[in-house]
């Protein structure tokens, strides 16, 4: 599948999944009749102006819109050990070093 088209697929599923017709989304964004129908179709692709104005319309980001692939949400796991380096990054060098004894000890 073409990124034109998954974008078209996206476009489609963030417009019926707010309840909205093709024409009423072609009012809302001040398109010509057709336009939304063709790049859900895949057979048009939307210039980068029009993604930035779907993406404020339905409030979501262009990685949602994009074909891409993102990195999923951080793991809580993750923002942790995030957070403990910024930590870390204000001690001094011995300070690091009785932490990492300390971790150390708890994985014995």
């Amino acid at each position: 599948m073409s990124s034109q088209q998954v974008i078209g697929e996206r476009i489609k599923f963030y417009r019926t999944e707010r309840g909205l017709t093709q024409r009423e989304l072609e009012d809302a964004l001040g398109v010509a009749p057709r336009y939304i129908s063709s790049i859900e179709q895949g057979n048009r692709g939307a210039s980068l102006d029009m993604l930035v104005k779907m993406c404020l319309y339905f409030r979501i980001s262009m990685a949602d819109l994009l074909p891409i692939e993102i990195p999923s949400a951080i793991t809580p796991k993750d923002k942790l050990i995030g957070e403990v380096v910024s930590v870390l990054r204000t001690l001094e060098i011995n300070q690091i070093s009785v932490v990492k004894s300390t971790a150390c000890a708890l994985c014995s």
